[in-house]
């Protein structure tokens, strides 16, 4: 039977990066799958997923420095402002657009093979999310877990 969760995370920093590995695994005891495929995928546009070694918190420094040298940090010099939204959801004037532009340069969503009831990632990899325009509350993630 296909297992489906919502993850929900407060985040710390504008930009951080958090390992999510040991709830994917609660997610998989919960499944009770052997064999299949986990699929989770971020529900923001400024919040990404990464397979990446984020147990060591030097590294992702390194990585948040990286996307703050390649994309300007200075809000006002993008077009988007949140408070523009047609939706009007935003209660207030939020310069995020290069927030959206680093998230493009990571995953939206990531998909993990389950081999003998374990996620199948590398010795030092990580499932993590990437936080982009932080600190945030309820930010959420999308578990899908399918059976062979």
């Amino acid at each position: 039977m296909m297992y489906k969760k919502i993850l929900s995370y407060n985040t710390e920093k504008k930009t951080d990066f958090r390992s999510i590995t040991e709830d994917l695994r609660d997610c998989l005891r919960e499944a009770g799958v052997e064999n299949g495929t986990l699929l989770c995928y971020s529900m923001h546009t400024t919040m990404g997923l990464v397979i990446q070694e984020t147990s060591e918190p030097n590294l992702c420094g390194d990585f948040a420095e990286f996307l703050t040298k390649l994309v300007e940090d200075n809000g006002h010099l993008y077009a988007h402002r949140c408070a523009l939204h047609p939706s009007g959801a935003c209660h207030e004037d939020r310069f995020n657009g290069p927030s959206h532009v680093r998230n493009m340069l990571t995953n939206q969503c990531i998909t993990v093979d389950i081999q003998g009831g374990e996620l199948s990632l590398g010795k030092w990899q990580d499932v993590a999310y990437a936080e982009m325009d932080g600190p945030r509350n309820e930010r959420k993630v999308f578990v899908k877990i399918i059976p062979d």
